[in-house]
Formats: C-alpha cells, structure tokens, sequence
C-alpha cells in the first residue's frame, strides 16, 4: 500500500469522519489542490493517533514529510513504526544539518533549523523562542480562537479522564491549587469546578471577574502560595513556561506537599531540580497517559488550522516574525466546529 493508503486506513480504524469534519474537508480539497507537492515539510507535533488524522491531508497535498515530537511528549511507538514502515524519517531529535521548506513546531525545538518559507508554531511557550526570529515568518496558531476548542474544553477534559484513569475518581471538595490562568488554565479549571473541586489559582494577573475560583493569589506573593502548596490535594501547572516552579518557589515545599504535582504544560513546568517520580506521568503533561490525550474532535479545527498555515506560507509572502493567520479562516473553523459538535462560543471564550 502507499503511504496515504496506510495512514488512511489506520485512522479509519480509531476514527469516524464525525470526528475529524474540518480535517476531512481538508484532505479533499489539498487532494485537489496538491499544495505542498515537492515540498520539505518537518510535522513536529506529537506523534500520537490523532496526529495521524492530521497528517492525512499533509500526504493528500503532496508533502514529502520528516516526523519529530516534543521531548516531554514520547511518541506512541506504534505509529512511528508505521511511518517507518513507509520509509518517512522519524527523529527524536532532527540532525540540525537537515533543512526543509516549511517547519511546524510544537515547543520552539525547531526555530534554529532552517526554512526556507517559514514555521508554524502550535504552542504559547514555543512563541518564546521565535520572537528572535529573523528574515523569516512564524504563523501563531495558538493565539487564535480556534486554540482555544483544545486548550480550554479539550485539555480540561483530558485531565478530568487522566484523574480518573490514574484513581482520582472521588473530587468533589477536594483542593486543587493551578499555576496559571490562560487558556489551559481556565478550561481545567472549569473542567474542575464541575467536579465540584474547590480551586484556587496563582497568577500574576489581576483576577478577572466572575470566573468564580475559590482563591485567587498573586504568584509573587510567596508566603502565602507556599500555604496554599501545604493545604492542597492537587498542584497542577498550566503557566506555558518550563521550569518555572523551581525558579520562583523553595522546591522541597513542592515535595514535602501531600498535594499529588500535576504538569499540564508542553514543557517540564516543575524544572530539573524536582525527580521526574515526584511528578504524575514523569513530569509529561499528565493527559498523555491516555491513549486519547485529548478527544480527536477537539483537535480537529487546530490541526486544520496548522495545515492550512503550511500551505500559506507557501502560497503567499509573509513579513518576517510572529504573524497571525488570516482572520477569517479562524472564524470559519471555529463556525463549523459550533455547527458540527454542538457548542456556543461562550463554552470556550476566554477573557
């Protein structure tokens, strides 16, 4: 079988099209248009099932595909046997000799490889390393709306399944202290709060109104962080930056703490200091243990999005830096989600 064969027929045994609608209309119309025909593309997203959905229209349109992942996430060694199989170079760390035409990031670990149109990048803290970026593009997706179906319903809801996964069932009453208020932040917080969980936010913002968080305590304000780390049931961190517990706060707190550590970020939000045991998943965002980390429909409109960018910075020019896609491809995505999955916009905004 051919590449686009295999990889279609391993979604269409995990998936229905019901799930993946923005994907699939996609992959007819990249089908067609073939965007990326004779084109290097690095997909550097995590390697998981879903991602085999995503890449389906990548393959359609012509892509001639390098695979990597994020170091914190482990690929699932099944589908990177079955890209292998294919002959596609899977890296866990891409040689930095190589080169490619378009390079989707997820983490900033690819924004010293060249490209030669530019980079998509999936993440908030992966922005961190493209804001030095020079002479050439780099597409934010994450700070777009359509982010947000991931981030606040899918990540909330990925974390509630790796609770209860892990034994966590009884939350109701119990106390969950969360690093962190954007948009990962507050969709595990309302995920929690409909637990019934009481949940108290540390942030260095001004707490917004009406979100209804138990406790809202200003990050810099240590002493009384480290009481609410004494007092808690659960710690979760969902801040977008790596090692920022141990930069900020006394570390043997954190695993004197009765409080189970949770790390909802793509990166090790805890740090070096603390041993990967003290932290659920080994210091991995905490939903990968799943065999879903997040549900295929909440994925859907992001990957669509990411794709669509790859073929952007080929198809036009772009000034150099961080740039935001097209608003009007957003709202069209985040419009056929609403249609399709049966929310309204006021289950994912974020303020």
């Amino acid at each position: 079988m051919t590449l686009f064969d295999t990889v279609k027929h391993a979604v269409e045994r995990s998936f229905t099209v019901n799930e993946y609608p923005c994907l699939h209309e996609q992959l007819g119309r990249f089908e067609q248009e073939k965007p990326f025909a004779g084109k290097q593309i690095l997909y550097a997203a995590p390697l998981t099932e879903n991602t085999q959905v995503a890449l389906l229209p990548m393959i359609a349109g012509g892509a001639e595909l390098t695979l990597s992942w994020p170091e914190i996430i482990e690929a699932d060694p099944e589908v990177v046997a079955l890209f292998q199989s294919q002959g596609i170079c899977c890296y866990k760390q891409v040689p930095d000799v190589l080169s490619f035409d378009v390079i989707l990031d997820c983490g900033g670990h690819h924004a010293d490889l060249e490209a030669r149109y530019g980079y998509v990048e999936l993440t908030r803290s992966g922005l961190n390393y493209y804001h030095r970026l020079k002479g050439k593009p780099c597409l934010d997706v994450d700070s777009t709306e359509v982010k947000n179906l991931e981030t606040v319903l899918g990540t909330g809801d990925g974390l509630l399944r790796a609770m209860k996964q892990s034994g966590y069932q009884a939350l109701k009453d119990k106390k969950a202290l969360l690093f962190g208020y954007g948009k990962v932040g507050v969709g595990i917080c309302r995920a929690l709060k409909a637990e019934q969980a009481q949940v108290s936010v540390v942030e260095l913002r001004d707490r917004p109104a009406g979100n209804g968080v138990a406790d809202w305590i200003k990050a810099d304000d240590v002493s009384t962080v480290l009481a609410a780390v004494a007092d808690s049931d659960f710690i979760i961190t969902a801040t977008g930056f790596g090692g920022v517990i141990e930069q900020n706060y006394p570390v043997k707190a954190f695993l004197e703490s009765p409080a189970t550590l949770i790390n909802m970020g793509a990166e090790d939000e805890y740090g070096e200091s603390f041993p990967e045991k003290a932290i659920e998943n080994d210091k991995s965002a905490f939903n990968f243990i799943l065999e879903e980390p997040t549900h295929m429909k909440f994925i859907d409109p992001i990957f669509a999005l990411y794709n669509e960018c790859a073929a952007l910075l080929i198809s036009q020019p772009w000034g150099e830096g961080i740039r935001q896609p097209p608003e009007v491809l957003v709202q069209s995505l985040v419009g056929r989600f609403c249609r399709d999955q049966g929310y309204n916009r006021k289950d994912f905004q974020v303020h």
